[in-house]
């Protein structure tokens, strides 16, 4: 009987890869993930049937492992933990495998916290990272910013962005001259960026898919 684990590898710095996860990937025949997971782990990878996928491939990449997985051990990486803004294909990798287990690694939520000195327990946490509608979390980022916490944001990356979030709040009438924005770009990574502003002045460029947003009063 096979075992599959769903695995978080951290923001993208090996540095931030667990024990746990490694020792799990170490034992892995089949790794299977995207390619910002499977960068962070290249030097675990030797020897192993590496399966990298895109949101066009990852259904059938999943239901050939599902087939063919016997006696074999495959870990699933996603990058950050795969218990946050991953629901929905943690929910679908249970319907194809069935019984796995999730490890959960560091998100970039947790490093922009720090990093921004807001704790986790005094924010709302808001994930974007969905494909169906975001109305709901529209509703809840409104609603904690009106409420004057401070809310720690992954947009999501074809159709809202941090300039997106700033412009859904301004019209909603919010005062963005009494909120700082924080946007993390690449964390832990050697390109990371990090852009720091008053929400009414934030710079409307195109901002990278690994992106955290923290806003603060």
């Amino acid at each position: 009987m096979g075992k599959v684990y769903i695995v978080g590898v951290g923001p993208g710095s090996p540095e931030y890869i667990t024990e746990k996860a490694k020792q799990i990937i170490v034992k892995s025949d089949i790794v299977i993930g995207y390619k910002h997971s499977l960068d962070a782990i290249r030097n675990l990878l030797n020897g192993k049937d590496v399966r990298q996928i895109t949101l066009k491939t990852q259904e059938e990449v999943y239901a050939d492992v599902a087939r063919n997985l016997k006696n074999k051990t495959c870990s699933i990486t996603f990058t950050g933990d795969p218990n946050f803004s991953e629901s929905e294909i943690v929910d679908r990798l249970i319907e194809i495998f069935g019984d796995v287990e999730v490890v959960p690694g560091i998100s970039s939520i947790q490093v922009a916290s720090s990093k921004s000195r807001i704790p986790i327990d005094k924010s709302a946490l808001i994930t974007f990272h969905i494909t169906g509608s975001i109305d709901r979390g529209k509703e809840m980022l409104l609603k904690a910013v009106k409420e004057g916490r401070n809310v720690i944001i992954l947009p999501r990356p074809w159709d809202f962005m941090p300039v997106d979030v700033v412009k859904f709040l301004e019209q909603n009438g919010v005062d963005l001259s009494k909120f700082n924005i924080d946007i993390y770009e690449f964390l832990t990574l050697s390109n990371e960026r990090v852009t720091r502003s008053r929400m009414s002045e934030i710079p409307n460029r195109e901002y990278s898919d690994l992106c955290v947003m923290v806003i603060h009063n």
